[in-house]
């Protein structure tokens, strides 16, 4: 940080110390203070000025940049290089973050000040919350860097990690009995597609025919449907291991065969209204399928079933959890799921596999019996006598 003392005139001396520059028009900025006294006085007050620059108590962003205006100005330089459903998402958030802290200038944003506004979003899922604290966090650093601000103020405050949403599963019992009353539904191949592969409801509604491999029974997960305002894109996954190569079993692959004559008959039923996307789970027209269509379907057949109400994305734990129960290794599974780790999948399943772990004691237990049982057969087993040995 530079500074610099000019004398003035005996006992009177004028400090200067920089500021960064203006982050709305750029402009040269200075703090200056009149000190009188000696030069030691006026040197003391430039350390002074100089520690309070540094620490964010003066000067470290224009005074008429407030917290929603820099969001904005912030949102819009990152802006490029999101995909616009995070955009979309990132707007939302940004929407509520500027009614409760917007109005402070960014220069006095406290981690109070980041906390009081959390305790305004109660109203909010956990998972809202965290997402909200995540964005204000990524740019308050962001202004680190550009010099706007010393510190971050989201520095100084914990998120509880608790999601909030209990994962609610199905048994094996339940997951046959609702494929055996949602065999009816128009969704049937989709929601047998996301419980035989775990997919998610994006990646369900952007696959396409060319990602299906029926000879080799195997899914590609290539991309996903994100919705925006008025219209739908298919785009690559957010994650890189999110594009992933899914083995599916036979079943499930005559029913996938099924489900493309049956799209073949309503293609001629549409006629000229029909739109060729190549998509495999489109509208009645072939244009990308509606989430909301697919999630009121799903609830309408969970209630036809009788099975325990659950969302939809839960058929992707039902997936998980059911591989778990049978064994399959946990890295198995995060390949299938599309997990960047192996730890992720371990940290989001980590109660089943404490049921496994029961399993497994069941299982040695079983074992040790089994071959103590044979030791003491074979001690105990009479020997032959020998008739010539009288």
């Amino acid at each position: 940080m530079r500074g610099h003392i000019r004398k003035r005139s005996k006992d009177s001396w004028t400090v200067v110390v920089e500021l960064p520059r203006d982050p709305e028009t750029g402009k040269r900025r200075q703090k200056w203070k009149t000190v009188r006294g000696t030069k030691k006085e006026a040197e003391r007050v430039l350390a002074e000025l100089i520690t309070q620059v540094e620490g964010g108590t003066i000067g470290t962003a224009s005074a008429r940049l407030t917290v929603g205006r820099y969001l904005d100005q912030w949102l819009e330089a990152v802006g490029g290089e999101l995909k616009p459903s995070t955009l979309r998402t990132y707007r939302n958030e940004i929407k509520q973050l500027k009614q409760v802290i917007g109005d402070i200038p960014l220069a006095k944003l406290t981690a109070l000040d980041v906390q009081r506004a959390l305790a305004g979003f109660l109203h909010l899922s956990p998972r809202t919350r965290r997402n909200h604290f995540s964005l204000l966090r990524a740019a308050l650093r962001q202004a680190v860097k550009w010099g706007l601000i010393p510190k971050a103020a989201t520095d100084g405050v914990k998120v509880s990690q608790n999601t909030g949403r209990e994962m609610r599963v199905w048994t094996e019992e339940e997951v046959a009995r609702f494929l055996e009353v949602a065999k009816r539904s128009r969704h049937y191949a989709l929601f047998h597609l996301a419980l035989a592969a775990g997919m998610r409801l994006g990646e369900l509604l952007g696959l396409k025919w060319e990602d299906v491999d029926l000879e080799a029974g195997v899914i590609y997960v290539r991309r996903n449907l994100a919705n925006v305002p008025k219209e739908k894109i298919l785009q690559d996954p957010k994650m890189a291991s999110a594009r992933r190569r899914i083995p599916i079993d036979e079943e499930t692959l005559e029913v996938l065969k099924k489900h493309r004559f049956r799209q073949l008959r309503e293609r001629l039923r549409a006629g000229d209204r029909w739109e060729d996307h190549g998509l495999v789970f489109p509208t009645r027209e072939g244009r990308p399928g509606c989430p909301i269509a697919v999630w009121e379907s799903f609830k309408t057949w969970v209630r036809r079933a009788g099975v325990p109400n659950i969302r939809f994305h839960d058929l992707r734990h039902t997936h998980a959890t059911l591989l778990l129960r049978e064994g399959v290794h946990p890295k198995i599974v995060a390949e299938r799921l599309g997990h960047s780790s192996v730890g992720i999948t371990l940290n989001t399943y980590s109660h089943v596999l404490a049921d496994t772990q029961e399993i497994a004691v069941r299982a040695i237990r079983r074992v040790l019996r089994r071959r103590h049982a044979n030791s003491l057969a074979k001690v105990c087993k009479p020997q032959k006598r020998n008739p010539k040995i009288q």
